[in-house]
């Protein structure tokens, strides 16, 4: 009796056919489903994980791991991956997951945002000064419970300063936070005190070691 392998070879039955037998057999719901365990048995968070990888590898996308003006290098490959391993008992979501980038071990949905420090110049009564602050894309986001905000000094260094927990429907500047488009926090005692309820001091330490090791690879 020939294997599935062999009708497949033999063009008996198709590659999609045969996924097909592989889900049912294991009790799978979809190809999908099938296809994310078998990534992550690899060590990816899911296919589109793996797929995005195996892009990378061929040159056909360039990674993020390796470009430092990308937004998700920042977001993703620095904050999400360190802070998975600085926070117990985490369930992290797959890359471009709505709303959210964690389940903590509580069960509340945790949406992680970074910032570096930004430069503006400003004027006032015909005098120029600079401006220095780290800006948060909210997008009135109601969908996380909480806000994980880390604050970096800039994209070569990437050293942590500050990282804020704050509940979505906390008073936050005059509004709620998860009403606000965006957050700007200003680099000076006087705005950083304002959050000093929500100051993560001791995951901060832990970051920041987190950081100098991947730095050093």
């Amino acid at each position: 009796m020939k294997s599935v392998i062999q009708r497949v070879e033999d063009g008996e039955i198709t590659w999609t056919e045969y996924q097909g037998l592989n889900i049912k057999r294991r009790e799978f719901k979809s190809i999908s489903e099938y296809q994310n365990e078998l990534a992550k048995k690899k060590g990816y968070i899911d296919y589109n994980d793996y797929h995005r990888e195996k892009e990378y590898e061929s040159g056909r996308q360039k990674s993020m791991y390796d470009n430092k003006n990308c937004s998700m290098y920042l977001g993703v490959h620095i904050a999400e991956r360190i802070l998975s391993k600085i926070w117990d008992n985490v369930i992290r979501m797959s890359i471009g997951n709505i709303g959210y980038d964690f389940i903590c071990g509580k069960g509340f949905k945790v949406d992680v945002k970074s910032s570096c420090i930004v430069t503006s110049l400003r004027e006032h009564e015909l005098k120029s000064y600079e401006v220095h602050n780290w800006f948060f894309n909210i997008k009135k986001n109601k969908i996380a419970d909480y806000f994980l905000l880390i604050a970096f000094d800039n994209r070569e260094d990437l050293t942590p300063l500050h990282i804020w927990l704050i509940k979505g429907d906390k008073i936050v500047n005059k509004s709620k936070l998860n009403d606000k488009i965006s957050l700007i926090i200003y680099t000076h005692l006087k705005s950083v005190n304002k959050l000093k309820e929500y100051e993560q001091t001791d995951k901060l330490e832990k970051m920041k070691k987190c950081c100098e090791e991947l730095g050093e690879k």
